[in-house]
């Protein structure tokens, strides 16, 4: 009895012993570098090391390093972080691409008008921005990545102990990052200056840390690390002859500071990793990158494999899978709504933006789409999310910084109708002023024009605006083949109008309106143009409401959505004898066919009830971006400016082919109906048309080039357009 009590003793101790000698195995971290999309071979490195069971107990990265650290630090797995890599929008994400179905009307009419955008400083002046990008939509994927993080976290003790590396913009000091809100952390990590904005966190102002720190296995060390295993993505200096792009003169930079460091760096390291990121650049974010990395990441840590087996049997390594329980939650039971930051707007109006059903079930989609809305409001400098804990589920928290948003916008366009144009607008979107929005355009082109606006918002109310406007046009009009004349005319406006915005896509409208009109005016049934110094111009009156809907997601080459707008008005001269209503319908449908082609319904109609002025007749426009005046109707086929009767009616079928990358071809057909009797279908003439369109979908705007013909004009048309309309 005493010897098998003995034998228990002893065994209980060698069982204890093993358990102590186990618990203080060598700590092992992994180093990650920085270098932009060449961190794709990270996720190859990764990978082997799972395969090959090689335990990471620290995780340290800078830059695309501490992206990839970050998320394998709290439970993502090597082939979690590559889906989410291929499955990633690159373009998208480092940008601050909003779609269009959730921007708000002025910001859908500053995305499709204006090239160039800048900041007007303090001093009025026009200035560059501190980076290209806000980083809006990849802090929001970091926020939805890890979500079910605490706002305050300690990175030491997620499931693998991490720490990233950013650079202090005031100090130029090396901050390591191991506590707070891990999005802002990694975002502030990777915030390449010039090209994204500097990133905030626990107080400090931080660019990337490679500028620092590139390759910090020093960090590592501090944290306790016995091992280090290292992947260092960088290249030796260039020579002077090597250093011909951005890229390369930015890596340089980066490498200047960092060469202090990199002696003592390389010599913590047992491991180095080295893959092969020839041919690639920080910029590569594309599909063909992200194969060819990851393969050559495979691949150079298949080549220290037997290193790395020495290692784990030498150190006596046990491997443990990363718990995944911080990621695993993907939708979340959302109970309440908070706002927290610099805005000056209602938390009533925020939570309307908002637009969620409380308490309800709800994802990152769910949540990014009301991120987009407040942030298409075109007045914050960026909008976040966090999750904070509620007894009943979750608070869906957003932090925004609003800027006093005043932009210097630049447009540009060459075009059949008027030759070179450029417009200069000034926009100040403030709604801490009784004017939330001024703007101010100015149209230099052969047929110039100018614009001003002011809006008044005040929350509980429709927003009342006050708009005036100003054009020289020089055109020529049809009424038949053989009959056309010169004509220049001159219009200015003033309106009063209010409008509100509801459901989704929607905006209901109404005002009034002055406007004038001289210079040469025409007769509608083609005799010679009559100038308006018989009449001294003339000036009008109209009494309008409109309905408008825009769901379209590209308004130059949709693939989805609609555009229904409708107007009608009461139109009077100064005598006030005759009242003249007049109603007008647009509308245009898109429907994908395939992932390259989509079909697009059109329909537009204008129906003048009465015999109204000349000048506010109905016009037809070869193509869209010719149309000069909100009344004029597109139609392939016919030149520019074609009039027709009093009631007007077009139909449009158009076939549009994504023919390769950005190349696209439209064939179109069109049927136009007008007769100056609306009742009588009988007096109902009829014009066929069609046309195909060449487009490419340039960085500036469109690039069109269209061949009309019809039946009516019996010869082809032709129309070109190079960037933006406006």
């Amino acid at each position: 009895m005493l010897r098998k009590l003995l034998i228990l003793i002893l065994v209980i101790t060698c069982s204890f012993a093993t358990t102590a000698q186990s618990s203080k195995r060598p700590r092992v971290a992994l180093v990650l570098s920085g270098g932009g999309a060449k961190g794709f071979a990270h996720l190859g490195v990764l990978k082997v090391l799972e395969e090959e069971k090689i335990p990471v107990d620290i995780i340290v990265g800078t830059s695309i390093g501490s992206i990839v650290g970050g998320l394998y630090a709290i439970g993502y797995s090597a082939d979690d972080i590559i889906k989410l890599a291929k499955e990633g929008n690159w373009p998208e994400l480092l940008s601050d691409y909003v779609p269009r179905r959730e921007l708000d009307q002025t910001s859908k009419t500053e995305q499709q008008r204006y090239v160039i955008t800048l900041p007007v400083a303090e001093n009025k002046f026009p200035s560059l921005p501190s980076g290209m990008v806000n980083g809006q939509n990849v802090l929001n994927l970091f926020c939805g990545l890890m979500a079910n993080l605490p706002e305050n976290a300690d990175f030491t003790k997620f499931p693998v102990p991490f720490a990233c590396v950013g650079t202090d913009l005031e100090t130029g000091k090396e901050i390591v990052l191991t506590e707070g809100f891990l999005p802002t952390a990694i975002f502030a990590s990777m915030a390449i200056p010039g090209v994204f904005v500097p990133g905030k966190h626990n107080g400090y102002l931080l660019v990337d840390g490679g500028l620092v720190n590139n390759f910090p296995t020093d960090v590592a060390k501090k944290m306790g690390a016995d091992i280090i295993i290292g992947v260092d993505l960088r290249k030796d200096l260039y020579q002077a002859d090597q250093i011909g792009s951005l890229d390369k003169l930015t890596n340089q930079i980066i490498n200047f500071y960092s060469l202090n460091k990199d002696s003592v760096n390389n010599s913590l390291c047992d491991i180095i990793i080295r893959p092969d990121i020839t041919g690639y650049n920080t910029s590569s974010f594309n599909r063909q990158a992200l194969d060819t990395l990851m393969v050559r990441g495979t691949n150079s840590a298949l080549a220290v494999v037997d290193q790395l087996r020495e290692l784990k049997v030498k150190n006596k390594l046990l491997y443990k899978t990363v718990p995944s329980k911080l990621v695993e939650q993907q939708k979340w039971k959302i109970t309440g709504i908070k706002f927290s930051g610099n805005y000056s707007m209602s938390d009533n109006l925020l939570t309307n933006m908002v637009n969620k059903t409380l308490p309800g079930e709800y994802n990152y989609d769910d949540i990014k789409q009301s991120i987009n809305s407040l942030y298409g409001m075109g007045i914050f400098k960026r909008v976040y999310f966090k999750l904070d804990d509620d007894k009943n589920g979750k608070i869906l928290h957003f932090h925004i910084e609003e800027g006093k948003a005043w932009n210097f916008n630049v447009g540009m366009r060459l075009n059949t109708r008027s030759g070179i144009s450029v417009v200069l607008n000034s926009t100040r979107k403030d709604y801490t002023k009784t004017f939330g929005l001024l703007s101010f355009t100015a149209d230099i082109s052969a047929n110039p024009g100018f614009s001003v606006l002011a809006e008044l918002d005040k929350e509980k109310w429709p927003k009342i605006a006050i708009q005036a406007d100003g054009n020289f046009n020089q055109a020529t009009i049809y009424t038949s083949k053989n009959n056309h004349f010169d004509t220049k005319l001159y219009t200015a406006s003033l309106k009063l109008f209010t409008y509100q915005p509801f459901l989704r896509h929607s905006i209901i409208g109404g005002g009034v309106k002055q406007e004038f009109y001289g210079g040469e005016i025409f007769n509608i049934n083609g005799i010679l143009p009559v100038n308006s110094s018989t009449g001294g111009g003339k000036f009008f009156y109209h009494l309008y409401g409109y309905y408008h809907y825009d769901s379209l997601n590209d308004y130059y080459f949709p693939t989805k959505g609609s555009e229904f707008y409708t107007e009608f008005s009461l139109t009077e001269d100064l005598v006030f004898n005759i009242i003249n209503p007049i109603w007008m319908l647009k509308n245009r449908s898109a429907i994908a066919l395939t992932k390259q082609s989509t079909l697009m319904l059109s329909a537009y109609g204008r129906t003048l009830f009465s015999d109204v002025p000349l000048q506010l007749g109905n016009f037809i426009a070869s193509k869209d971006y010719e149309v000069r005046f909100n009344h004029h109707l597109p139609f392939y086929g016919l030149p520019s400016f074609w009039s027709t009767g009093k009631n007007t009616f077009i139909g449009c079928v158009e076939y549009r082919a994504n023919i390769y990358k950005k190349h696209h071809l439209t064939l179109a057909a069109n049927l136009l109906l007008h007769s100056d009797e609306f009742n009588r279908f009988s007096t109902y003439k009829s014009i066929i048309g069609g046309g195909v369109t060449y487009s490419y979908k340039s960085p500036f705007g469109p690039v069109e080039f269209t061949l009309g013909y019809s039946d009516a004009y019996r010869k082809l048309t032709t129309s070109v357009n190079i960037g933006f309309w406006f």
